[in-house]
C-alpha cells in the first residue's frame, strides 16, 4: 500500500482518478492545492508517488519534478504526469529530460492507470532496495577499508620492526628474491662494503643489473653475491663464499628462506684472519725461537772450550815466552822469536773469532727467548746490538752503518721482542737500499733520550716511500718486496710489540731522500731489586776440590786447564 499525492486542477479529471485508485486498490490519497504545497508535504515524507498535470500554478508537475530531484531525501519520489491527446511531443521530452516516471494520457481505462501507476512505485521499491543495499555495501566497504589499513599500519609497523632489526645487526644482511630483486638489505652492509651507495643495486632491482658502471671490484663482489644466490636457491641448501673488496675480506652465506628467497649474510673477517694469521705467525717463531735455542746451546758448548783452549793455549805462550832464555838477538837470529810472536798473534786472533761466535750465539739465545711476552727493564742499545750482530753479513755489502746510540737508556719491556722490532726496522731499511753500493749507501741507527721517553731511529738514505703508500704500510699483508722477501706482517706486527711496550711506531719519508722510522718508548728507571749488583770483594781463600759436571768431555778438560794454570 503506498501513498499517492493528487495534484489536478481539472476537477473531472480528479474524480476520475480518485475514483479508479479508490476502487482497485488499496492506496491511500492525498491533495495538494498548489504546487508548493505539494513540494513541502513531500519532504515531511509518507509521500510515494506524485501525480500532477501540467495545467497546474507556475509549480506544475515538471517543475515540482525539477525540484525533487535537486535533494537527495526527494530525489527517488516519482512523478506520473497527467496529459491528454493534444499535448505537443516537445512536453513529453521536457519531461523525460526532468525525469518523469511516466505519461499518462487522458482519457485511460482505470486498469491501465493502475497499471501504470503500480510500474512506477515498483520502480521506486527497487530503487529504495538498490539503494539500501548500496548503502549497507558502502558501510562494509568502509569497514573493511578501516580493517586493511589497520592490517596495513601494523605490516609497516612490522616491516619498520623488521627494518630496525636488520640495521641492529652489526653484520651486513640482504634479502633477494630466486630472480634476483633485492628486498631488503641493512646498513651494515653498506657500510662495510664502502660508501658512496653506487655498489648497491636499490629494492627491487637485480642484484645483477648489468649497469656499465658496474666494473672492477664492485662488479666482482656484486657476481659473488649473486652466484651465491642462484646456488643456494638451486641447491636449496646453505652456500658460502669468500671475496676481497677495498682491501679487506669479506665471506658471505646464503641461507634459503621463505617464498624461494635467499637471506645473504655477509661479516667482515679481516680482523679475524689477521688474528689467524698472526697467531701461525708466532707459533711459526716460537718454532724457529726454539730451534735457534738449540742450535745455539750445541754451538756455545764447543765454542766454550774452544775459547777456553785458547786462553789455556795463551797462557802457555806467554810462559814460554818468559821461559825460554833465548837472548832477544839469538831468538832473532834463530827465528824462533818470531815464530812465538806469531803464534801469540794467531791464539789473539782466534780469541776474537771465538768472542765474535760467542756473541752471536748469546745474541740467537737472547732472539729466540720463549718468554718474549715477560716485561723487564730492557737496555734499548744492547737490543739493537744484538739485532745489528745477527744482521751483520746482510749488511755488509749493502751499506755503511752509523750508529749514535747513548748510553744508559731503559724501558720495560720484552728484550726479545724489541729485538725482533730493532731487527725488522733494520733488515726493511737494507733491502730499500740498493745492493752492490755499499759506499753510497747508509742507515743511520740512533737511540736518545727524549725527556721521559726513549727515542730509536732507524735511518736510510735509499729512494723513500712514495706517498700513495705511505698510508698503508701499516696495514696486514701489505707489501712492495718482491715474493719472498716480504709477507706484509713484519711492520705491523712490530707496531703491536711497541704499543703493547706502552710506546708508538711512526714512519716519515721524503722521496728520493729515503725513510726514516722511529720507536718511541717510555722510559724506566731500575728499581733497587732491578739494579746492576756490583761485585764485591772477598779475601782470598784455601785451595779447594771442585766438582765440574758436564757432557761435553772437551769442555770439562778445558775447565781443568783454565782451573790448574
Amino acid at each position: 500500500m503506498a501513498c499517492i499525492l493528487l495534484l489536478v486542477r481539472d476537477a473531472e479529471n480528479r474524480h476520475t482518478v480518485e475514483q479508479a485508485i479508490q476502487s482497485l486498490s488499496a492506496h491511500t490519497i492525498e491533495e495538494a492545492p498548489d504546487g508548493a504545497t505539494a513540494i513541502q508535504m513531500v519532504e515531511k515524507g509518507g509521500i510515494d508517488l506524485v501525480l500532477a498535470d501540467t495545467e497546474t500554478d507556475a509549480f506544475d508537475g515538471f517543475e515540482i519534478c525539477r525540484r525533487l530531484r535537486l535533494k537527495d531525501k526527494t530525489a527517488a519520489i516519482p512523478v506520473v504526469i497527467l496529459a491528454t491527446a493534444q499535448s505537443p511531443v516537445e512536453l513529453r521530452l521536457r519531461g523525460l529530460d526532468l525525469g518523469v516516471a511516466d505519461f499518462i494520457v487522458l482519457p485511460i481505462e482505470p486498469l491501465e492507470l493502475l497499471a501504470r501507476l503500480g510500474s512506477a512505485l515498483r520502480s521506486k521499491a527497487l530503487a529504495d532496495e538498490v539503494r539500501r543495499h548500496n548503502i549497507e555495501l558502502a558501510g562494509k566497504v568502509l569497514e573493511r577499508t578501516r580493517q586493511l589499513e589497520e592490517l596495513a599500519g601494523e605490516l609497516r609497523a612490522d616491516r619498520d620492526t623488521l627494518r630496525d632489526t636488520f640495521n641492529i645487526i652489526e653484520d651486513g644482511l640482504l634479502l633477494v628474491e630466486a630472480s634476483g630483486h633485492v628486498q631488503l638489505e641493512n646498513n651494515a652492509l653498506r657500510h662495510m662494503l664502502g660508501e658512496p651507495e653506487s655498489w648497491r643495486p636499490a629494492s627491487g632491482e637485480r642484484l645483477l643489473s648489468g649497469k656499465a658502471s658496474e666494473t672492477g671490484a664492485d662488479l666482482t663482489m656484486r657476481e659473488t653475491l649473486a652466484a651465491l644466490a642462484r646456488d643456494a636457491a638451486a641447491k636449496n641448501a646453505i652456500e658460502s663464499r669468500t671475496f676481497s673488496l677495498h682491501g679487506r675480506q669479506f665471506e658471505a652465506r646464503a641461507y634459503p628462506a621463505a617464498g624461494r628467497r635467499i637471506l645473504l649474510y655477509v661479516r667482515d673477517v679481516t680482523e679475524e684472519r689477521d688474528r689467524e694469521v698472526r697467531r701461525l705467525q708466532s707459533e711459526k717463531l716460537a718454532s724457529i725461537g726454539m730451534l735457534a735455542a738449540g742450535v745455539a746451546h750445541e754451538i756455545n758448548n764447543p765454542a766454550s772450550f774452544v775459547l777456553a783452549n785458547l786462553e789455556a793455549l795463551a797462557g802457555l805462550l806467554q810462559s814460554l815466552d818468559g821461559q825460554t832464555g833465548v837472548d832477544p838477538k839469538t831468538g832473532k837470529r834463530l827465528g824462533f822469536g818470531d815464530v812465538l810472536f806469531e803464534a801469540m798473534t794467531i791464539v789473539q786472533e782466534s780469541k776474537e773469532g771465538m768472542a765474535r761466535i760467542h756473541r752471536i750465539v748469546r745474541d740467537l739465545h737472547a732472539f729466540s727467548r720463549v718468554d718474549e711476552g715477560t716485561t723487564r727493564l730492557t737496555d734499548v742499545n744492547a737490543a739493537v746490538e744484538s739485532s745489528m750482530t745477527m744482521l751483520r753479513s746482510e749488511l755488509r755489502y749493502r751499506t755503511q752503518v752509523e750508529r749514535d746510540l747513548r748510553a744508559t737508556l731503559r724501558v720495560r719491556a720484552s728484550a726479545a721482542r724489541l729485538g725482533q722490532v730493532f731487527l725488522n726496522l733494520i733488515l726493511n731499511a737494507a733491502h730499500a737500499l740498493a745492493g752492490g753500493n755499499p759506499k753510497r749507501n747508509r742507515l743511520y741507527v740512533r737511540s736518545y733520550d727524549d725527556g721521559d721517553h726513549v727515542v730509536v731511529e732507524v735511518e736510510d738514505n735509499g729512494p723513500g716511500i712514495p706517498p700513495d703508500i705511505m698510508p698503508r704500510i701499516f696495514e696486514v699483508f701489505f707489501t712492495t718486496k718482491p715474493p719472498g722477501l716480504g709477507t706484509g706482517l713484519g711492520l705491523p706486527i712490530s707496531r703491536d710489540i711497541v704499543r703493547s711496550a706502552g710506546g708508538e711506531l711512526t714512519a716519515e719519508s721524503t722521496p728520493g731522500r729515503g725513510a726514516l722510522f722511529r720507536v718511541r718508548l717510555p722510559a724506566a728507571a731500575a728499581s733497587a731489586a732491578e739494579a746492576p749488583k756490583t761485585l764485591t770483594s772477598h779475601k782470598a781463600v784455601q785451595r779447594r776440590r771442585l766438582l765440574a759436571i758436564d757432557d761435553e768431555a772437551l769442555l770439562l778438560k778445558a775447565y781443568q786447564r783454565m782451573l790448574s794454570a
